[in-house]
């Protein structure tokens, strides 16, 4: 929070209080007692992660909305340069940024080229897009992260905000694709970062119900509304796939 404080284009931080325990949600209240450009709403911790996004876009006034994981630290300037690469941009638009671990490898925040159905399967596996170093102007892509992304409120509010059918952070992928697909512009600036302090990986579950509802939104063509179809168990397999070739024991629902 400290960090987004500190940046000069931001004006108000809204934090939003989601199904977080007692002393954390205590914290919060007051951290916003010592600050006047700081809100702290509560959002009902039966609401999914976009819901609880859309209610924090809602209490917001600016003419911006930088959407900021709990466990991203901004560093200096990012802000700035993402609302720089939005300028003159095809509305609605869309900017992200690059996260960074604490060993300050890259984590994936972008994906090139266009979304479609079959896109729910490259991040279920997490097919490598090509990467977007440092240094590089803002260039186009099909998505960015949630985790770190900019976008003008009202561009926000013509796209009806996030789909809260989404239990996940997928919701991310599906607001770049309404946006793409209504003539608008996502934008990815490697030149604005944030350090991802803790990763957490959603359940099994979550990303099998979150890469369902974004192939079944997404599906035009006949092939692709064929997948659509088995895409729940098809997605649910490829995942325990993953895990069982990375090692790893079968994912708790």
């Amino acid at each position: 929070m400290r960090s987004a404080l500190a940046e000069d284009w931001i004006d108000e931080l809204i934090v939003v209080d989601h199904d977080n325990p007692e002393n954390i949600s205590s914290t919060l209240r007051a951290f916003e007692a010592d600050r006047r450009d700081v809100r702290v709403v509560r959002a009902d911790p039966s609401l999914s992660l976009a819901a609880a996004g859309n209610v924090g876009a809602a209490e917001a006034r600016g003419r911006w909305l930088l959407f900021l994981n709990a466990d991203v630290v901004l560093q200096r300037g990012a802000v700035a340069r993402l609302a720089a690469a939005g300028g003159g941009a095809q509305q609605p638009w869309i900017v992200g940024g690059r996260l960074l671990d604490l060993e300050g490898r890259e984590r994936q925040a972008a994906r090139t080229g266009a979304l479609n159905t079959f896109s729910a399967i490259a991040v279920a596996v997490e097919w490598p897009a090509r990467p977007l170093r440092k240094g590089d102007d803002a260039a186009k892509v099909g998505a960015v992260s949630g985790a770190l992304m900019l976008i003008p409120r009202g561009d926000f509010n013509e796209l009806n905000g996030f789909d809260e059918q989404f239990d996940t952070d997928y919701a991310d992928l599906d607001l770049c694709r309404r946006a793409a697909l209504a003539g608008g512009s996502v934008l990815f600036q490697p030149d604005a970062s944030g350090v991802q302090f803790e990763y957490a990986q959603a359940r099994k579950s979550r990303k099998v119900q979150g890469l369902t509802r974004f192939a079944v939104k997404s599906a035009e063509t006949p092939i692709e509304k064929a997948f659509a179809r088995v895409a729940g168990p098809a997605l649910a397999t490829l995942l325990a796939l993953k895990d069982l070739i990375a090692g790893r024991p079968p994912a708790r629902r």
